[in-house]
């Protein structure tokens, strides 16, 4: 018997066989009131398809009502509206009003529902498939529709007042059994009668032969443009107020992106000046194909985009093809500078916090990389492959992955040649978009771009996923880690994954700062607790919201810690407390616990910490401010009873008091005293500079004649010894500028960038020559500072001993000195610069005494000096000006010392 009579036959019998008793049938949710039942019939109002479910589930079933639509929708809001990631799972999009649902489960089913708005009646089925026919009916309002479906095997059948809309067969994910009812939607009102729900004979169907497409362009919700294939809505088109597109990448399955019809040169609007304002699509064609047509023009006239959207379907893959082809042309007037380049591609998947991996092929045939997706952004990659280039995303959290979004490059043609793409996901880790370096193009400039949004069958995108390796980047370091805060009431530390592995939102990582990579690091067995601790190393910091331990019950708490010190110098590791208000995240209460410095075995410090009535929220944050490495763990809460006394040991509060640190001379930035006598960074006893802790590499340790200092000698084995996220690395020795000088022994710290005119300058160091420098590039000089990036250079002329003292002021102007300095003896040197004329006035000292003056004649007083500093080399190529010997303490100071003060700084 074919579906189609069944159903038809099952609407005519109702009046035969009996209505249903709807009073046994249970609402759902249960705490939703807004049904009125007697005895057969029932009215309803509600919002998101609220329903009464028959008291049987069926697996095959037939389902028929009488519905009255009593008052129609009341909105019209739909997901697409704007731009939006985060689809509603169930599709309870305004507009319509009543319906029948069956195979239901808590999260999942099909459901038939009229729409007296859009005049059409459409099954859905919720969550993995969405409207999966959409098919123009007459809704009437306060008139009486006999509406009835049947699921028999993968068929929905539908039939309307007798008229058979949809028949559908499920073959992706079909839903095999469920719940049966009736449901109102959007505020609508609704009677239904004559309700009949029985079981139906199971129908087995052929297996389906090839999808055929057929496509058409018709108003749907919004009353917006979609491109339709048959009767299921698959693509929604932008409008003139919103650039955003919405896809379908498979029939029968959710919609599963959404991309940005235009060029967004003013990057999300941190560029104002390349606003545009484009035109509402036109289709044409239709069938296998369907085009769409667009513009858009700059606000002031300076240039226009053209694009072309295509609609296909990829037979082998299964899945639907949006070809876009685009050019940017520059129109006749002055250049425009794009400050944030030529973003022309930007697409978001969505539900985009469950994806677990971007895959990316890589530019000049070197193969494919990935990363993995969480709430950080681990920055751009600059070696996007643009001719057969790709992105696909793979991997699902808590649930299978079936269609991976992906997108497909063919940049080759024309002006685009040579211009190298790069990608990046933005700081919510999921918004992702390509774009071409910041460029002032000329008038007549035209860029053309040419890619292909589509999707990949899940077999073929683990292919992809399997023959990729993780990018290279400090921010990926698969031998680093996130460690979470989600335990209560004691912190073990053993919650942790690599960064170059994926981890779902929802999750509470220790953060050093927004988007930065965690200075803190994990150690594994600890030989203490559960055997991890976080290892605060130099100049380190991780901060975490306490999710498990709200709401926060007013009261005394002792708070306790497993603390191990290492060759810490300065103030000493730290642990901090803050309770806030839940709604206001308003600081209620604070305390910070100095563990000490120097070096010591794990042994368990406690305070007390009072938490305030209405704190809602606790957050916890380890620091270590100096160098050396600072663990903790098994940090654990413990509310006190009332009149309960602190253990033994646990402080009254906590000690705020950080260990004593001999101060800086007056008004240093920098104040290197080489105390560590292992590792790779320097404590900085100075402040105020903007000059951190000192990164060093292939650098020695020495303790010569009493005096601790850093040892500068030839790298003959190659060792290369440094931080791998430190500035240093980050900057100069990871960069492809930088090849090959990763073995160089070196100390940097600061940054380029910025800066301001400082009122003087004094540089000064204790040195030990070697009998010669490094081998140069432009040779017979070695640097001892650097400051200023290459503002200030204090060195040593000659490539052998004995050496002259010679300060080089921005490259033009030298002061040399004709005193001599030996080899193999410690001498204190120093330079100072006082702003003299519209110049700078320079001084050399040797052993506290001056031996050589002059001034500049190319470099004005009122520049900007950036606080950067180098010790060893030349800084921007690192190619040149080799020192070689001892350098001990070293000081930078933003005054002129008097000679009194360098002499007594050489003592």
């Amino acid at each position: 018997m074919k579906t189609g009579l069944l159903v038809s036959l099952l609407a005519s019998a109702l009046s035969a066989i009996g209505a249903e008793s709807l009073s046994e049938w249970t609402a759902h949710p249960t705490d939703w009131k807004s049904a009125a039942i007697t005895g057969t019939s029932a009215t309803l109002t509600g919002d998101k398809w609220p329903s009464l479910r028959a008291p049987k589930e069926f697996a095959d079933v037939h389902l028929a009502a009488t519905v009255t639509i009593l008052e129609p929708a009341k909105t019209m809001r739909f997901f697409g509206q704007g731009w939006s990631a985060w689809p509603d799972a169930t599709f309870s999009d305004g507009g319509f009003d009543a319906g029948l649902i069956l195979r239901a489960g808590t999260n999942s089913g099909y459901r038939v529902q009229l729409s007296h708005m859009y005049q059409v009646v459409a099954l859905v089925k919720w969550p993995e498939g969405g409207y999966v026919r959409v098919v123009p009916c007459e809704v009437k309002l306060k008139e009486p529709h006999k509406l009835a479906v049947s699921a028999q095997g993968s068929r929905i059948s539908v039939r309307v007042d007798g008229v058979d809309m949809i028949a559908w067969d499920d073959v992706f994910l079909p839903l095999a059994s469920g719940a049966a009812g009736i449901a109102v939607q959007d505020g609508a009102k609704a009677t239904f009668s004559d309700v009949l729900v029985e079981p139906a004979p199971s129908i087995t169907r052929p297996p389906s032969g090839p999808h055929f497409p057929h496509f058409s362009v018709r108003a749907f919700l919004g009353r917006r443009q979609f491109v339709f294939d048959g009767d299921e809505p698959v693509l929604q088109l932008h409008y003139e107020k919103d650039p955003s597109v919405f896809a379908k990448l498979r029939p029968g399955y959710k919609p599963q992106l959404t991309f940005d019809s235009h060029w967004d040169l003013a990057n999300q609007g941190a560029f104002k000046d390349a606003d545009s304002k484009w035109t509402a699509p036109e289709t044409s064609g239709g069938g296998t194909s369907l085009k769409a047509t667009w513009s858009a023009r700059h606000v002031k006239d300076r240039f226009t985009t053209k694009s072309t959207l295509t609609v296909g379907y990829d037979a082998k893959r299964g899945t639907y093809t949006y070809d876009i082809e685009s050019a940017l042309e520059m129109l006749p007037g002055e250049p425009f500078h794009f400050r944030y380049g030529f973003d022309f591609e930007h697409h978001t998947p969505l539900d985009p916090f469950r994806w677990q991996y971007l895959i990316a092929k890589r530019a000049g045939g070197a193969g494919t990389y990935h990363r993995p997706v969480y709430p950080i952004d681990p920055g751009p990659q600059y070696d996007l492959e643009t001719a057969g280039g790709s992105r696909v995303w793979f991997g699902r959290h808590m649930e299978q992955m079936h269609i991976a979004p992906a997108v497909e490059y063919d940049i080759s043609s024309g002006t685009s040649t040579g211009r190298k793409l790069n990608t990046a996901v933005c700081a919510a880790f999921y918004d992702t978009g390509v774009s071409f370096a910041p460029e002032t193009a000329k008038p007549g400039t035209r860029l053309e771009v040419k890619y292909r949004y589509t999707g990949a069958p899940a077999a073929e995108a683990k292919a992809l996923f399997d023959a990729s390796k993780i990018y290279d980047s400090p921010t990926l370091d698969p031998q680093h880690h996130y460690v979470f805060a989600d335990e209560w009431p004691k912190l073990t530390f053993s919650q942790h994954v690599p960064m170059s592995e994926t981890w779902i939102l929802g999750r509470t990582p220790f953060m050093t700062a927004h988007n930065q990579r965690p200075t803190y690091e994990l150690e594994k067995n600890c030989g203490a607790g559960s055997g991890f601790a976080l290892k605060l190393g130099p100049a380190s910091f991780g901060k975490a919201n306490l999710p498990k331990a709200a709401p926060l019950a007013k009261g005394r708490y002792v708070v306790t810690a497993l603390v191990r010190a290492a060759n810490v110098h300065g103030p000493g590791g730290r642990i901090e407390l803050t309770a806030t208000q839940a709604k206001t995240n308003k600081k209620l209460a604070e305390a910070r616990h100095f563990v000490g410095n120097g070096t010591f075995d794990w042994r368990k410090q406690g305070f007390a910490f009072d938490v305030p009535e209405d704190a809602g929220a606790l957050e916890i944050a380890f620091g270590n401010a100096g160098t050396g490495d600072f663990l903790v763990t098994e940090v654990e809460f413990r509310k006190l009873g009332d009149g309960e006394a602190l253990p033994a040991g646990v402080l009254a509060k906590a000690n705020d008091t950080p260990a004593p640190i001999p101060p800086a001379p007056a008004g240093a930035i920098a104040d290197y005293r080489m105390l560590e006598g292992k590792g790779l960074v320097v404590l900085n006893h100075g402040s105020g500079g903007g000059l951190g802790h000192l990164d060093l590499a292939n650098l020695d340790w020495v303790t010569d004649e009493g005096r601790p200092a850093l040892r500068f000698a030839d790298n003959t084995t190659g060792r290369k010894a440094y931080r791998f996220d430190s500035g240093l690395n980050r900057s100069y020795l990871s960069h492809p500028s930088y090849a090959g000088k990763d073995t160089l022994p070196v100390a940097l710290t600061g940054h380029h960038g910025g800066g301001a005119p400082i009122p003087g300058l004094t540089l000064a160091a204790w040195v030990k020559p070697a009998p010669a420098m490094g081998g140069p590039h432009n040779g017979g000089r070695g640097d001892v500072i650097g400051y200023g990036a290459r503002r200030f250079i204090l060195g040593l002329h000659g490539q052998t001993a004995p050496y002259q003292l010679a300060a080089r002021i921005n490259v033009n102007d030298s002061i040399v000195s004709t005193t001599k300095l030996a080899a193999d003896k410690w001498q204190h040197v120093a330079m100072t610069a006082e702003p003299k004329d519209g110049q700078w006035q320079v001084r050399l000292y040797l052993d506290g005494q001056p031996v050589g003056e002059g001034q500049t004649k190319k470099f004005p007083a009122e520049s900007a000096i950036v606080p950067s500093l180098i010790l060893g080399a030349e800084i921007f190529y690192l190619h040149d000006a080799y020192y070689r010997g001892l350098i001990g303490r070293t000081v930078v100071l933003h005054r002129v010392l008097a000679s009194e003060e360098i002499s007594m700084l050489a003592k």
